[in-house]
């Protein structure tokens, strides 16, 4: 498929390409139409499906009331106000099916960001591009 025309229609049209993986921790705000107030809920992201396809979806699991919940949302939902990276986690596999049976301890994982990637917007067009430091260089002379 050709990913360059799936960008330029999906700008066109007001949706955003995220970049979305499984595990990933984001929080995720998002616009309830009835009531018009904005839902945050905390997750990992579990599976992405169908990553370079116009209708990927991605599965998030989550604590909602103490309770566990599983969300799919699609690529094209509109309600998204911010999707907010928290952390990101080294995994070795696509799918994080076998966290739903782990508690405590053995559902951690070993974070591989650094600070100046967390708490950004992944709906932002520069979302994915990291702060420069502006210092002088310093050189032999």
């Amino acid at each position: 498929m050709n990913f360059e025309r799936l960008k330029h229609f999906y700008d066109n049209n007001g949706a955003k390409i995220l970049d979305i993986k499984a595990g990933m921790s984001v929080e995720i705000h998002e616009k309830d139409v009835e009531t018009s107030r904005i839902r945050r809920f905390k997750c990992l992201v579990i599976k992405v499906k169908k990553p370079s396809h116009a209708d990927w979806s991605f599965t998030v699991r989550g604590m909602v009331a103490g309770v566990e919940v599983e969300k799919i949302y699609p690529l094209s939902f509109n309600q998204f106000d911010k999707i907010i990276l928290l952390d990101e986690y080294q995994v070795r596999r696509a799918k994080l099916y076998y966290i739903r049976d782990k508690v405590g301890k053995d559902a951690r994982f070993k974070s591989k960001i650094t600070a100046e990637k967390r708490d950004i917007n992944l709906l932002d067009k520069e979302a994915g591009k990291v702060k420069e430091n502006k210092g002088k260089k310093k050189g032999k002379k």
